[in-house]
């Protein structure tokens, strides 16, 4: 073979053969790519990649001689269609076929597939319900395992003969410029193809049409040359999802409408939105882009393949109930208002007996992991409104056991001046477990790192919720607070500022390890990939820095 680029098209089902390959062999012819065809078999015996005779022979399938039947039937029709339009008449792909045989070679042909080192993978895409993750289908578990560009393709129409009229649907979250790509291959120097470039604005009132049609002309100018810019027709849809766009186009309009995405979210909704009609032959084929992976998502999606192998996962209604009970828990209410200020005043009074049970008595009874692990969870779940409803209530709740903290100092010194009480710093000295609260060490920052990985599993588990008293114990997030407040009210910036520091590497690294338990367990976002929001990563980066910072600062203040 001349030609050293590869694109490779699966098929197993003979509808699938039919209406697929001719796009196979389009694709491949116009992007100057010889093609290979696997066709995999389900046979008993080893998992095998065997190529098959360029000659047909009684030992043909039925899935070989139909492929067989349908490569003729494109090649003949390229052949009469160059003619006529005065292109090349060599411009018909060299095609390779394959057979894959074993029992169950839907879980090594990423591995077959690999070695034939592709530049574009094509395959059907399934029917993919809501609550589906990557491995219920080969096709989708192979946009993880497969490194180069993968092309979902679904067409019932059987309509390969007419012109091919091509929509491309584009959006500031979408992979454009891969999409993009294909186009101008498909349409550069082919009188045989038009092109029209849809971009999804979202309603934004009277100006939605012209400020897509801005977006439009800047993407367009962006990815393409001049030249192949004008081969562009242009049209906005306003639409606030991508199911609406896609079924605002006329599918007697379009042969093809392609898109470019790597959320498997948004694949679903996309193949979804297939246009109906009453005639089979006028509904357009689909197909979904995801761009060719780099070497940090490649790392990234193994490590995480490897996660959910071994970390039992939660199932779709256990992660609605999980993240709807941790918002309630986290909500700034009166019950969370009681329950801080009865906890901050028995540590507070824990403090001053110096009484290790009560101030684990106060741990007890404060509410501060839950609206702290909601942060990890809103985090996990790229979910900005519950990360932002836990925060303030995190942040509301250290404000509050602070303040009462100070208050009880500040009552401690005045009845301590009139004998009363004893004060509660004498002669520099305080408390002993006061003391302990006011010097964090690396062990600290260990201990809230393992206390939120704990707490976070265990909320994810029904049948673990007696851990998290314990969880709450080996956490300690009030006690610091008030032995802040307390020290303060004395005027001891230094302790106070000690025990600050303890509170805060608690908080990050509880956060942080939180966000990751929840990942593990199957607590996704609702786009993955370069279309994923960028604020999670960069949450987690600032939480990384932040514990290393406060780990530095404590190595510093010992």
């Amino acid at each position: 073979m001349e030609n050293s680029v590869t694109t490779v098209l699966i098929v197993s089902q003979p509808d699938e053969v039919r209406a697929l390959v001719p796009w196979a062999q389009t694709i491949a012819q116009r992007s100057d790519h010889k093609l290979v065809i696997i066709l995999p078999q389900r046979r008993k015996g080893e998992c095998r990649l065997s190529a098959v005779s360029d000659e047909p022979s009684d030992n043909d399938g039925e899935l070989v001689a139909i492929c067989r039947d349908v490569i003729r039937e494109v090649s003949l029709d390229v052949c009469e269609k160059s003619q006529s339009v005065a292109l090349d008449s060599d411009a018909d792909c060299q095609v390779e076929l394959y057979q894959l045989t074993g029992e169950d070679w839907s879980s090594e042909i990423a591995e077959h597939v690999t070695r034939l080192n592709p530049s574009l993978l094509l395959v059907p895409a399934p029917l993919m319900a809501r609550d589906q993750f990557d491995a219920d289908h080969w096709q989708t578990a192979m946009l993880k395992d497969i490194e180069c560009e993968v092309m979902l393709i679904q067409d019932d129409s059987k309509a390969y003969e007419r012109e091919i009229r091509l929509a491309v649907i584009l959006h500031d979250d979408f992979d454009n410029d891969v999409v993009l790509e294909h186009a101008a291959r498909l349409t550069s120097a082919h009188a045989t193809t038009s092109a029209t470039a849809v971009y999804v604005e979202p309603n934004i009132g009277d100006l939605a049409v012209s400020v897509g049609m801005k977006q439009l002309n800047g993407l367009l100018r962006r990815h393409l040359s001049r030249y192949e810019e004008m081969a562009f027709g242009r049209r906005v849809i306003v639409s606030g999802h991508l199911t609406d766009a896609v079924k605002q186009l006329d599918p007697a309009d379009y042969d093809l409408v392609l898109t470019g995405v790597s959320s498997l979210q948004i694949l679903r909704r996309f193949f979804a939105a297939r246009p109906s009609s009453d005639d089979p032959s006028v509904i357009p084929a689909l197909a979904a882009v995801r761009p060719a992976q780099s070497f940090g998502n490649r790392i990234m999606n193994r490590i995480g393949s490897m996660v959910q192998s071994v970390v039992p996962q939660l199932v779709r209604e256990e992660r609605v109930d999980l993240v709807s009970r941790i918002q309630t828990s986290s909500q700034w209410d009166f019950d969370f208002i009681f329950l801080v200020s009865l906890s901050a005043l028995i540590a507070c009074l824990g403090l001053a007996e110096n009484s290790n049970a009560v101030i684990v008595g106060a741990m007890l009874v404060a509410p501060l992991m839950t609206p702290i692990a909601g942060v990890g969870l809103g985090v996990a779940h790229a979910n900005s409104f519950l990360t932002r409803v836990a925060l303030r209530t995190a942040l509301r709740g250290f404000a509050t056991a602070l303040l009462i903290g100070v208050l009880f100092g500040i009552c401690v010194r005045l009845t301590a001046s009139i004998g009363w009480l004893h004060p509660l710093l004498i002669d520099g000295a305080v408390p002993l477990e006061m003391e302990k609260r006011t010097h964090p060490q690396f062990y600290d920052l260990l201990i809230a790192l393992a206390s939120g990985i704990a707490a976070a599993y265990a909320m994810s588990r029904p049948n673990l919720f007696s851990a998290l008293p314990g969880v709450a114990i080996a956490a300690a997030l009030v006690p610091p607070i008030v032995t802040s407040g307390i020290t303060l009210a004395y005027g001891d910036f230094t302790r106070g500022g000690g025990a600050l520091l303890l509170f805060v590497t608690n908080m990050v690294t509880i956060i942080l390890g939180t966000s990751v338990v929840f990942r593990a367990v199957g607590i996704r976002s609702q786009k993955e990939g370069p279309t994923a929001a960028k604020w999670p990563r960069h949450s987690l980066l600032l939480l990384v820095v932040l514990s290393i910072a406060v780990t530095v600062l404590m190595e510093l203040l010992r």
